[in-house]
């Protein structure tokens, strides 16, 4: 499956459950700290999601899939944006989440076994049936170029460019 949002309109899904877990993440490493809370992996429910994704992808209800793991959640969705060369409008508040009260860790946690995929609105009854309450619908694709997050009290925290994005990942590997 590729990470690569298809079509404006295509609806924005999260997988799996937020914890503040960002011990030893990229988001502490760049402020300097480590943190004591360090993503761990539940191997019951994170083989049980798997296997819904593997499904869902056999029975062709994803249109775009990416794991959510190094960067957390903002790093997740600006590579869907950027791979697809499409908007992204997020909700931070419909995300599945325990114990995550601020914007900042929600967009950066490093809990395992999460994903966000699209997938056509067409399939919105089948895909929520097969994930049941795993999913949590978190925005849509736009055909507007930009990643747009709205916090968790409904305010905006991100509102960048597509272009501006792209520079800064690429920047990232301007000594490779």
């Amino acid at each position: 499956q590729t990470l690569d949002p298809k079509m404006p309109g295509d609806l924005v899904y999260g997988l799996g459950l937020t914890r503040p877990e960002l011990g030893g993440s990229e988001y502490f490493a760049m402020k300097g700290l480590i943190g004591s809370s360090v993503p761990q992996v539940n191997a019951k429910e994170a083989l049980e999601l798997y296997r819904k994704v593997f499904l869902a992808h056999q029975k062709e209800l994803l249109a775009s899939c990416i794991s959510v793991n190094l960067g957390g959640l903002g790093v997740a969705l600006a590579k869907m944006a950027i791979a697809g060369e499409l908007g992204l409008e997020v909700d931070l508040s419909r995300s599945a989440r325990e114990s995550v009260e601020r914007d900042d860790y929600l967009l950066f946690s490093e809990s395992q076994s999460r994903f966000v995929v699209t997938i056509d609105p067409q399939n919105q009854k089948s895909f929520e049936k097969h994930f049941g309450p795993s999913a949590a619908l978190i925005g849509k694709v736009t055909q507007v170029p930009r990643l747009k997050i709205k916090g968790l009290n409904g305010k905006t925290i991100v509102d960048l460019s597509l272009l501006r994005l792209t520079e800064a990942y690429k920047k990232t590997f301007n000594s490779y």
